[in-house]
Formats: structure tokens, sequence, C-alpha cells
């Protein structure tokens, strides 16, 4: 045995078996909590570019300003809500009801509204139920597409025109939530604009393949919201002129099974 200067064991060695793992155990959090790794680890979390890049994935700004729909930057994308996709998509009147909802508030607050059909002479037009909201309106542009981003040659004049007024914000509505909603959300980030998803207007044939877009979308930058949320973000104060119309919206009698929450 190994004996203290004094002729004595050692503290340690005199320590039981026991008593040993228990102080070593006392001691473990707070050489954890000081080693080079954790202290490493722990300023790349909390340093500003960190703090930035999470922010940004949250769908704020690099100067902490959240992305705020205002209707004068507004534009609304109704993305393939088609007559042979209703037997199939989970939820589809959830897509109806949403895009029929912000159709009518795009009257309301004067923004204009891009409708996209994907190969309609085989998929069909746009659903009966929302025709009425398209036709006769100059603000409401209807393309045709083969491409499943809803950035496509077809829709140049109303990109042309949404340049022009200065709106560089879009709502989107409508499916599939994992290809031409998705497609369509990194497309308009990579152009500059901000990207808000009504997730109760929007969805998949496979509930699985909407979770997924939607995590992926939030994490590009895109803001997930609803539409009532939208709407009354829009407007603001209980005193605006629109108030009254608007809640009439957002009161309407909604589908009986709504889409699943954002998990």
């Amino acid at each position: 045995m190994v004996l203290a200067p004094w002729g004595q064991p050692t503290a340690q060695q005199s320590a039981t078996p026991v008593a040993l793992a228990m102080a070593q155990a006392r001691c473990a959090p707070f050489r954890a909590a000081f080693s080079s790794a954790t202290i490493q680890k722990r300023a790349r979390v909390s340093s500003p570019a960190r703090r930035t890049t999470v922010a940004m994935a949250a769908g704020a700004s690099p100067d902490n300003t959240v992305p705020r729909l205002d209707p004068k930057r507004a534009t609304l994308f109704v993305c393939d809500v088609q007559e042979k996709f209703a037997p199939v998509i989970h939820g589809f009147d959830n897509c109806v009801h949403v895009a029929s909802a912000m159709l009518r508030a795009g009257t309301l607050l004067d923004f204009p509204a891009l409708v996209t059909e994907q190969v309609p002479d085989k998929l069909g037009k746009t659903v009966e139920a929302l025709q009425p909201l398209l036709v006769g309106r100059t603000d409401v542009f209807v393309v045709g597409k083969t491409k499943f981003s809803m950035c496509t040659e077809g829709g140049a004049v109303f990109f042309d025109a949404a340049s022009t007024d200065g709106r560089d914000q879009a709502v989107l509505v409508g499916l599939e939530a994992h290809v031409c909603v998705a497609q369509t959300a990194f497309d308009l980030i990579e152009r500059g604009w901000e990207v808000f998803v009504c997730v109760d207007g929007v969805s998949s044939v496979r509930l699985g393949d909407r979770a997924a877009a939607l995590r992926r979308m939030e994490r590009a930058g895109c803001v997930l919201t609803t539409f009532e949320a939208l709407l009354f973000e829009a407007i603001g104060d209980a005193t605006h002129a629109k108030f009254r119309d608007v809640s009439k919206l957002v009161r309407e009698p909604r589908p009986t099974i709504s889409l699943p929450p954002v998990l």
C-alpha cells in the first residue's frame, strides 16, 4: 500500500468502493459541464451566426423581425385544387374551403391570386366549387402547367405584375404538399419572397408526406400558419373597414373532419 507523507493512507485509499463510486458520480456532472468539448459545443449553439440561422429557419429575418402578412405585398397561390384529386387527397374539402375563403378575401383586401392546374386536360379543371370565384376577375390568373412548381413560364404575366406592384409575399394553399406546394415554396424563397403556408388548406394523398413536407418547408424558411390567423393579421385592428367581412369568412362552417395539426 502506498502511504501518504505522514505514513497514513490517503482519503481515497481509505474509502470503501461504494463511497468512491458515489463521490465519482457526484463529480461527473461538474466534469462534463466544464469539459472543453462541452464548452465549445455551447459556444457554437449560442453564437450569433447560429442564432441567426435558427431564426431564419423558423421564418424570421436576420434582423429578428417576424414576417407578417401585408395585403399590399400579398399574393395568393392556389395550387392544383382539381376535380381528379378530390377522391384521393386526405382532407380535400379543407383545401377547397380555405382556397374559397382566401380567394374571397383577395377581393376584400385587394390582393391578386395565381391559380394553377396540373395537366388540366388529364386531371381536370379547378373544382366546380371554386369556379365562380375565378371567372371574370382581372386579379386572378389561371394557368395550366406540367411543371410541378407554380413558378412556371405560364405565370410570367402574374409575376411581372407582382414585381411591378411590389408584391413579394405568397400565401400557399392546395396540393400536393410534398410535391407542387413544396417546390413552389422553395422556388419563391430562392426568389426572395416571404412564404406563408396555410396548413389547414394544404394536403397530400398520404398524411406522412404532408407532415414531412410541412416540416421541410418550415426549415426552409416558410411561415406555417392558418387562413384565419393570416386574415386577422392582414387587417390588424377591429376598427378595420373590412373587419366584419373577414369575421364572416372565418365563422363559416368548416369541413367536419379537419386536417391534423402540425407536429
